[in-house]
């Protein structure tokens, strides 16, 4: 019997506490939690897990659960040291699973989940090998596919069944630690560890490094010689995130956020990236009013930075957000990421909590606050690099953000799932899905405007979008005259840098267009709410915010057929086929046309599925929750007893 030891002594690491323990005080404590009432979760943990465990703290959080974490690697045995751990070694996963094999023979049970078929059998044998009294109680390799809830259940059934008491777990990376920590809930006793390649290397699959390579920290350098291709870029990211922030909070201290310490105040948020309010330009200016004004609302303290000196807000408190404005270089390349720039120097020295960036093209910027300590957020909006008005370094750099900022930000936010969808196939990383909420607006506006421009209501088809390349006008222009429609179309946006587009769109236009130019606030909501249909003739990887307004008015709307925006309307809209476009978008002109009644049918199911699943109160509330799970929230009282 192994006599109970006192509680291990523990040291932070990063933001992780690692247990000062070697392979005797190790195999004791697990022996104890074994004895116990409850699951618990032991991992050998290495620079790879602390670093990933700073760097983002919803992984900090898993290993919060975890009841003993022993140093497997020598960096963290020098950092223990430092701190007057006084260890000798460290503890290495594959030893320490050998080593409490060795003393715990039957009635002691055992269970092997994760490997392959072949890797488990050469592994039963060796453990047998190991200690020949040894009741493996099952073993289990599971599908190589994504784990559907009825996987999650049947391993769960298989290991409670058994009656096993310690479960080791290998499934590589930090993946079997969040699988633990998942899972825990499931049962209710067994310890289970995460020991990495502990069973490919006790079954005899692959080589233990020398043991002078062992001894002077230079295992991942055997690993890395094995398989370069595959280790490289986790060794040379976690190696180089475990030097950064060994270094950074020498000097500045754990960010709050890391230490555990109870938050009394709301988060403050600031919005980058955007061209600020009040919005009068694209979709990002409409999300970061909406939501920063319902922020503020909930006594958030909001901030958003605007440009000089076409963007200035009338007051500096703008519906009870603080607006700052600095300048910029007004080029169409440099505006954007010239005033993320400036405005991130300023924030670094206001210390706001949460940075919200507003387009992927910032990310770099995001790993500048986030090394000054912030909570980093970046919308990413849709596949920004194949739009048609950037020049090749400029699609370079997009794409090249892309995966900047899946690297640099504590969350990425995806307003569309097929943004969702392409991220994690392209870049291994699943952004959160949060969409936009819209506004109901079902009183009508009367400002002049159809007068105006002569329209009568229910006369006239409606585009509204800034006059670039990718939002495709000129598909509409070109359909748009193969028709033999009596009424107008009215093309409503700006061109900005593109004057050279706007030109040629003139060019394909008859004396039946209307070039509005930009219209805000009520001029564009009665040219919305009196339009037969709006038309939207672009297939863009993202969802659209004048979709939503048109929606959130009743609007009839006629779409290019895609995923994107297929996912918003349901089907509350008319779509025509990507494949042949113009001649499918000229067809479904004229047949909307001859047929008012459908398009109000249209318009009244566009507005009931607005006020059903786009609901701003919902969308803040999702964000709240966003925040408390980055660690930023407020703590909330304990209740009154």
């Amino acid at each position: 019997m192994v006599e109970q030891d006192t509680p291990l002594d523990s040291r932070t690491i990063l933001s992780t506490r690692v247990h000062c323990a070697n392979y005797e005080t190790g195999l004791r404590r697990v022996i104890e939690l074994a004895r116990g009432e409850r699951p618990a979760a032991v991992s050998a943990c290495n620079t790879h897990l602390v670093s990933l465990a700073r760097n983002d703290v919803r992984f900090h959080r898993v290993m919060q659960r975890f009841d003993l974490i022993v140093p497997d690697g020598f960096p963290l045995v020098w950092s223990l040291n430092a701190a007057g751990a006084g260890l000798q070694d460290r503890v290495y996963g594959p030893y320490f699973m050998r080593h409490v094999l060795a003393n715990t023979p039957a009635p002691w049970k055992h269970f092997f989940f994760g490997g392959t078929p072949e890797c488990l059998e050469r592994l039963v044998a060796a453990a047998k090998e190991i200690q020949p009294d040894i009741d493996i109680a099952d073993v289990l390799s599971p599908p190589f596919r994504q784990w559907t809830e009825h996987d999650e259940q049947e391993f769960a059934r298989r290991i409670r069944e058994s009656g096993a008491d310690f479960i080791w777990v290998a499934l590589g990376g930090e993946r079997q630690e969040r699988w633990i920590v998942q899972n825990l809930h499931r049962h209710s006793r067994g310890v289970f560890f995460g020991i990495g390649d502990a069973f490919e290397l006790l079954g005899g699959g692959r080589a233990f490094a020398p043991e002078w390579m062992q001894k002077n920290g230079l295992t991942w350098l055997y690993r890395l010689v094995q398989e370069p291709r595959r280790l490289w870029a986790r060794y040379f990211k976690y190696n180089s995130l475990f030097l950064y922030f060994t270094a950074r909070d020498k000097v500045f201290g754990l960010p709050e956020r890391w230490s555990g310490k109870p938050r009394t105040a709301l988060p403050s948020v600031a919005f980058l990236g955007s061209r600020g309010v009040p919005a009068r330009y694209s979709g990002f200016e409409v999300v970061v009013e909406q939501l920063g004004a319902r922020l503020a609302e909930k006594g958030h303290a909001v901030t958003v930075y605007n440009r000089f000196p076409r963007f200035q807000a009338p007051t500096k408190i703008y519906r009870g957000m603080v607006t700052i404005t600095l300048p910029t270089i007004p080029t169409k390349t440099l505006d954007t990421i010239a005033h993320t720039f400036i405005s991130a120097i300023h924030a670094i020295f206001h210390r706001y909590d949460i940075i919200y960036l507003c387009g992927v093209g910032n990310a770099i910027i995001g790993g500048i606050l986030r090394a000054a300590g912030m909570t980093v957020i970046i919308n990413v909006d849709g596949a920004d690099f194949r739009r048609q008005k950037w020049g090749s370094f400029a699609r370079m750099w997009l794409r090249m953000s892309e995966r900047w900022a899946t690297m640099l930000a504590d969350a990425i936010i995806a307003d569309n799932h097929e943004i969702v969808y392409r991220y994690e196939r392209e870049y291994k990383t699943r952004p959160l899905y949060l969409s936009y909420g819209c506004i109901i607006r079902d009183q009508p506006v009367k400002c002049g405007e159809l007068e105006h421009w002569k329209l009568e209501p229910r006369k006239y088809l409606l585009f509204v979008s800034r006059l670039t390349p990718e939002n495709e006008a000129d598909l509409l222009l070109r359909a748009y005259a193969r028709t033999n429609v009596d009424i107008p179309l009215v093309i409503c946006g700006g061109a900005n840098y593109e004057q050279s587009h706007l030109e040629y769109l003139k060019s394909l236009a008859s004396d039946r267009v209307i070039f509005t130019g930009a219209r805000y606030g009520d001029s564009y909501l009665e040219l919305s709410q009196n339009a037969l249909f709006f038309v939207m003739p672009a297939s863009i990887e993202a969802t659209r915010l004048v979709l939503l307004d048109q929606m959130g008015m009743g609007a009839a709307i006629l779409y290019k057929d895609c995923l994107a925006t297929r996912e918003v309307v349901g089907d509350a809209a008319e779509p025509f086929d990507a494949e042949d476009a113009e001649a499918s978008l000229a067809a479904r002109i004229t047949y909307l046309t001859e047929h008012p009644a459908y398009c109000a049918e249209l318009g009244r199911k566009a507005m009931t599925r607005a006020k059903e699943t786009f609901d701003w109160n919902h969308v803040v509330d999702e964000y709240e929750r966003l925040f408390e799970e980055l660690g930023v929230a407020a703590t909330k009282p304990a209740p009154a007893a």
